[in-house]
């Protein structure tokens, strides 16, 4: 988020979808993602930055996932994962899914 604010343009806008870093954090809560920020770049460049949450808005969730579910039998789009076999697993993919080891989504198989 640094990065992107420092090389914004003017009027540039950011929407916030996601806070894994928080989220996989070693402490804290998992419900913050604190990131220091050059508010006087903001301003100057007038950037807008607005937080969205599937949560707002409900009623796309099952068009959302017929979509998703088409593009992927249709090989449209890819997705990058691993299956891991077994909920006995689960705590290593999580290990490994906070080390780097995959990239994309991890599914853990009942």
């Amino acid at each position: 988020m640094q990065a992107a604010v420092a090389a914004a343009r003017e009027g540039a806008r950011f929407v916030i979808v996601g806070t894994l870093s928080g989220q996989l954090a070693v402490t804290g809560t998992g419900r913050t993602a604190p990131v220091a920020l050059d508010s006087t770049q903001i301003l100057l460049r007038k950037i807008t930055i607005k937080g969205y949450s599937a949560d707002d808005n409900p009623e796309a969730h099952e068009e959302w996932f017929g979509r998703l579910a088409n593009w992927l039998r249709s090989d449209e789009i890819r997705v990058p994962h691993v299956v891991i076999d077994g909920l006995e697993r689960a705590t290593v993919a999580l290990r490994d899914i906070t080390q780097g080891r995959y990239v994309g989504m991890v599914v853990v198989k009942l």
